[in-house]
C-alpha cells in the first residue's frame, strides 16, 4: 500500500504514529510531504521565540491518547531547552516534540521517505467510463515528478490568513505575524505600530513587539476589542445530559436532527448541575481589558467549570454539530459560536496578568470600533465607529486564518487547485466537504473517495471548532483505525 501524507504538523505526525503501531507497518510505503521548515513542528508550533507560550498547560498535551503526560514526561528527560516555570511551555518546544516522534518512526523505517518540498498538486486519475481512481501528489507543475498513491491523507494544517481591508503587498503591512522574530525586520524604532486583531494571535504579537520595540503604546485593535478569556481551573467532567444517546432519542422524534433549541437546553442542565451562573458569564465582558481580565482572574473557580463544559462540548462537537439541519446550524454560527469561541482556547494567568501590566504601564492600548482600514500617503489609516481617525506607520495582521475556499488566494495555492480540478469541493459553512463519521473527501466529480481522508482546519465546515491539538490527534488516530480495520 503506497500512502501519502500531505503537511506533518500535528495531524501529519499523528498519522504516521498511528499508522506504524500496525502490525503491517512494514507492508506500507509512506511518503511524509511538508516544506523543510514545517517538517514535523507544522505553523503553530514552528521555531518562534519563547515568548510564546500554548495556551493548555504542558500536563495536558499529548501525541498519545493513551499517555495524556507524554510530553512533560518527553520535556523532562531532554536536556536541549529548559525553563524555569514549565507549567506553560513556548510553542515551539511542542514542535521539537512532535519532531522527535518524526525522526524516531523515520530513522528506525525504510518504508518511511520524508520528502521536504510543498506539494503544489493533488489530482486523481480514472479512465472514462471507469469508477476506479488512483491519486497522484505533485511537488510541482512537472508532471514527471508526480507520484501514485493507494491512500492520500490531507493534513495540510490552517489555511492562510484573512486579509479583511486587502492590504496585502502595502509597504509595512505584515500578512501574517508568524514567526514573530522575523516581525520587525524591516520596522524602524520611531514607527507607530497597529495590531490588528485582539484574539490568540494578538497575544503572541504584544509580547513579542512590546519587548522588541520602542514607540508605544502598541494599539491593538478589532471590532469589538474583546481579548480571549484568561483559563480558570478547569475541572475533568463527564456530562449527564449531553450524550449519543440523548441525542438518538431527540433524533427519533425529529425528522433525523436535534433541534438547536433542544441541545441548548441540555446544555443549560449540565451547566445548573455546576451551578454556573451562565447568563453572568456570557456577557461578563464591559469593554473595559483590565477589568475584564481582572474579573477572569478573580473568578478561575466558576469560569474554570464553565471553560470545562465548553471544551467537552468541542470536544464532542463532532456528533453534536451534525445532528442539527442546516438552518440550526446557521443559527448556531450566528448567535452560540461567538460565546463558544470567546470562552475556548483561553489565555494562561500569567499571560493575562502581564497584559494589566503592559495596559497599565500605557505599552499596549485597546481599542474597539474599528470599521476601516485604508493605505495612504505612506500611512495606515484606521476609521473607528466614532469616526475618530488615527494613523499608523506598520500593521500587523492578527485577525486569523481563512475558513472560506472562497477566499483562498495564491497562498493557499494547493486547495485552490484542488477545487478547480473538482477533487474537493466547498462546504457552504466552512472548509470542504467529507463525510463526517469517516473524514473522507466528498468530491464533486467522484463522489465519496474510499482513500482520500482529509482532516483539521480543512473540514471546519463539519468540524466546527474541533481544532484544538487533542481533538486532532483523536480525529486522526480513528481515521487509522478504521483504515487499517477495512
Amino acid at each position: 500500500m503506497k500512502i501519502a501524507i500531505i503537511g506533518m504538523g500535528t495531524a501529519g505526525v499523528t498519522v504516521l504514529k498511528e499508522l506504524a503501531k500496525s502490525d503491517k507497518f512494514q507492508e506500507m510505503h509512506i511518503d511524509a510531504y511538508d516544506n523543510p521548515i514545517n517538517m514535523g513542528q507544522g505553523v503553530p508550533f514552528q521555531n518562534d521565540s519563547d515568548q510564546l507560550l500554548i495556551n493548555l498547560p504542558a500536563a495536558q498535551m499529548s501525541l498519545n491518547l493513551e499517555n495524556r503526560h507524554e510530553f512533560v514526561d518527553w520535556y523532562q528527560q531532554q536536556s536541549t531547552f529548559k525553563f524555569s516555570n514549565p507549567e506553560y511551555l513556548p510553542r515551539f518546544i511542542f514542535g521539537h516534540y512532535m519532531k522527535a516522534y518524526l525522526d524516531e518512526i523515520n530513522n528506525r523505517n525504510r518504508n518511511v521517505t520524508l520528502i521536504k518540498e510543498a506539494v503544489s498538486e493533488v489530482f486523481i486519475e480514472s479512465k472514462i467510463g471507469q469508477t476506479d481512481v488512483t491519486y497522484h501528489v505533485c511537488t510541482s507543475y512537472d508532471m514527471e515528478r508526480c507520484k501514485s498513491y493507494d491512500v492520500v491523507f490531507l493534513t495540510i494544517g490552517t489555511l492562510s490568513y484573512h486579509d479583511p481591508y486587502q492590504l496585502k503587498g502595502t509597504p509595512g503591512y505584515i500578512h501574517t505575524p508568524y514567526p514573530t522574530y522575523n516581525t520587525l525586520n524591516n520596522v524602524k524604532d520611531t514607527d507607530q505600530i497597529a495590531i490588528m486583531g485582539t484574539g490568540l494571535a494578538s497575544l503572541d504579537v504584544i509580547r513579542y513587539v512590546t519587548d522588541h520595540h520602542n514607540n508605544f503604546p502598541i494599539v491593538v485593535t478589532s471590532r469589538k476589542g474583546h481579548l480571549p478569556s484568561v483559563r480558570g481551573e478547569m475541572p475533568d467532567i463527564t456530562f449527564k445530559y449531553i450524550t449519543p444517546e440523548r441525542f438518538n432519542k431527540i433524533k427519533e422524534k425529529n425528522f433525523g436532527n436535534v433541534p438547536l433549541d433542544d441541545a441548548i437546553a441540555l446544555f443549560l442542565k449540565e451547566c445548573a448541575l455546576f451551578e454556573l451562573p451562565v447568563e453572568n458569564l456570557v456577557n461578563r465582558k464591559k469593554g473595559n481589558p483590565i477589568e475584564d481580565l481582572k474579573y477572569d482572574l478573580e473568578h478561575s473557580e466558576t469560569l474554570g467549570k464553565f471553560q470545562s463544559i465548553l471544551e467537552l462540548i468541542k470536544e464532542n462537537l463532532n456528533w453534536i454539530w451534525n445532528s442539527f439541519n442546516r438552518n440550526d446550524q446557521k443559527v448556531f454560527l450566528q448567535k452560540y459560536q461567538p460565546i463558544l469561541k470567546a470562552n475556548s482556547n483561553p489565555m494562561p494567568p500569567r499571560t493575562a496578568k502581564l497584559l494589566i501590566e503592559y495596559i497599565e504601564q500605557g505599552l499596549v492600548q485597546i481599542r474597539d470600533g474599528l470599521e476601516n482600514v485604508n493605505y495612504e500617503n505612506n500611512k495606515y489609516h484606521f476609521v473607528f465607529e466614532n469616526q475618530t481617525l488615527d494613523t499608523f506607520d506598520i500593521v500587523i495582521n492578527a485577525t486569523g486564518s481563512k475558513t472560506q475556499l472562497k477566499d483562498l488566494d495564491s497562498d493557499d495555492q494547493l486547495v485552490v487547485n484542488m477545487e478547480n480540478r473538482q477533487v474537493v469541493q466547498a462546504h457552504p459553512l466552512g472548509g470542504i466537504q467529507i463525510i463526517a463519521e469517516t473524514n473522507q473527501v466528498i468530491s464533486p466529480r467522484y463522489g465519496t473517495l474510499d482513500n482520500m481522508f482529509a482532516l483539521g482546519q480543512l473540514t471546519n465546515g463539519i468540524n466546527q471548532s474541533r481544532n484544538g491539538v487533542t481533538m486532532i490527534v483523536k480525529q486522526a488516530t480513528d481515521i487509522v483505525n478504521r483504515l487499517l480495520e477495512k
